[in-house]
């Protein structure tokens, strides 16, 4: 058994982007301390009605509410993006790399995603988060 198997929470997850006619486009999405639990995804479609992400092939998401957290990107570090409650509507496996997933918002969506919304390639964004069910949401401010 290798160390990596041996760790309880996977810290880092790749994933091997389709983008253009022939290009596929490596991303890695780490995971800090304080989303050890959560499950690491890419955000892949932005949309009005919702978001698709993407996560690892073998991880199940069960029907329920979520919370999506975006991680900080290091080619924006002055860009944060506040997190937003979502509700699984679908999950399909792709072409065997990882499982693509459909969320519609279940509130109101934030006013920098909503931002979002109005550049020219929100379809085709790419931005790290992670997923956590909302029963297993800590609210900072409360703690």
């Amino acid at each position: 058994m290798n160390l990596s198997e041996n760790r309880r929470h996977q810290r880092v997850q790749f994933f091997l982007v389709p983008f253009g006619n022939n290009d596929v486009r490596p991303v890695w999405v780490f995971k800090s301390p304080e989303h050890a639990d959560a499950l690491p995804a890419l955000l892949v479609n932005l949309s009005a009605g919702g978001l698709q992400v993407l996560s690892e092939l073998e991880t199940d998401i069960p029907a329920g509410q979520y919370q999506i957290s975006f991680l900080p990107d290091e080619t924006q570090p002055n860009v944060t993006l506040s997190a937003c409650r979502v509700q699984l509507l679908w999950t399909e496996r792709e072409a065997g790399m990882h499982t693509r997933s459909g969320f519609a918002f279940t509130g109101q969506i934030p006013a920098d995603l909503q931002g979002l919304l109005t550049h020219e390639d929100a379809a085709k964004l790419l931005l790290r988060c992670v997923i956590m069910p909302v029963n297993e949401v800590v609210d900072l401010e409360t703690v």
